[in-house]
């Protein structure tokens, strides 16, 4: 496995995948080695400590504007702190290329039937590999210094970690639960039999939170996503402060109190459920099915 930095100083640079003005964050697509890499920016707000200082850190301002009691221009600032986040994928797929490439997104309705016959299929043939990330979280070979909990039950246990998009703020919390047990494939896998699980991850992330951010049971949004990014059970965790935060749009998150709430009042609520997601136009599912 080669490190970030081997990565980085060796990627050639082909074409930008999506460029996202507003979030301050760009994919781009080399090669390294000849084969596929993805790299992404994303800068990061400003840290408390340096908002003191800005004024003094304007270096040399250009496009400057000045108009009775306003003024504005361009500069770069001169204060040395980290400001960018740089997330690595090599080598990367062709799914990975098409999760990240800018396209348009469509809604799907998947009905049971459809989940049967288009949707269990395309999960049944991921490679295993493809989320061996997520099992050395679980083993503790990797990330091990950034887990806050790890319950190793291996059927009612799980592991919470900050994700990578967390920026270490309070109000922009984000956090992942991640089970451990992985015969919970998505929404679609949970029945009566995980209520208990369930309860018991929600409660748990309730108190980790408190202790840790400060922040209490209704400043928090705990929301499953379908699709998921990748199949194996997880819950994320935001800060409702964080209003924008990925992913956390109709059509692809439902809150785990809602989810407990229909699993409550019907068993086999998500087996009998038509469910609808938002997804990209050149995801596997969409190219090679016909919904």
């Amino acid at each position: 496995m080669s490190s970030i930095q081997e990565i980085l100083s060796k990627f050639q640079y082909e074409r930008v995948l999506s460029n996202d003005t507003r979030g301050k964050l760009v994919y781009i697509l080399g090669q390294v080695e000849g084969q596929d890499c993805i790299v992404s920016f994303e800068k990061t707000q400003y840290d408390e400590s340096v908002i003191p200082h800005l004024t003094s850190s304007v270096g040399t301002m250009d496009d400057v504007v000045e108009n009775n009691i306003y003024g504005w221009c361009m500069t770069s600032m001169k204060y040395n702190v980290l400001d960018t986040r740089v997330k690595t994928i090599f080598p990367a797929t062709d799914v990975h290329i098409a999760k990240y490439e800018a396209q348009a997104r469509v809604m799907v309705i998947e009905t049971p039937a459809l989940y049967q016959n288009i949707t269990l299929p395309y999960i049944q043939r991921i490679p295993k590999k493809r989320t061996q990330w997520v099992d050395n979280i679980l083993d503790g070979t990797a990330e091990a210094d950034r887990v806050i909990y790890h319950d190793k039950d291996p059927e009612t246990g799980f592991v919470v970690l900050p994700d990578m998009k967390w920026d270490g703020q309070s109000e922009t919390l984000y956090w992942v639960a991640i089970s451990m047990q992985s015969k919970i494939l998505s929404l679609r896998s949970l029945n009566a039999t995980h209520l208990a699980f369930l309860k018991n991850l929600r409660d748990t992330c309730y108190q980790l939170v408190k202790e840790k951010a400060g922040l209490e049971s209704n400043q928090l949004r705990l929301f499953i996503h379908y699709q998921p990014s990748y199949y194996h059970f997880h819950v994320h965790i935001t800060a409702v402060s964080f209003a924008d935060a990925p992913g956390v749009v109709s059509g692809q998150a439902h809150l785990l109190d809602t989810v407990i709430n229909n699993i409550e009042l019907y068993p086999d609520y998500y087996q009998k459920a038509s469910l609808p997601f938002v997804i990209g136009e050149k995801h596997e599912l969409i190219t090679n099915h016909a919904w």
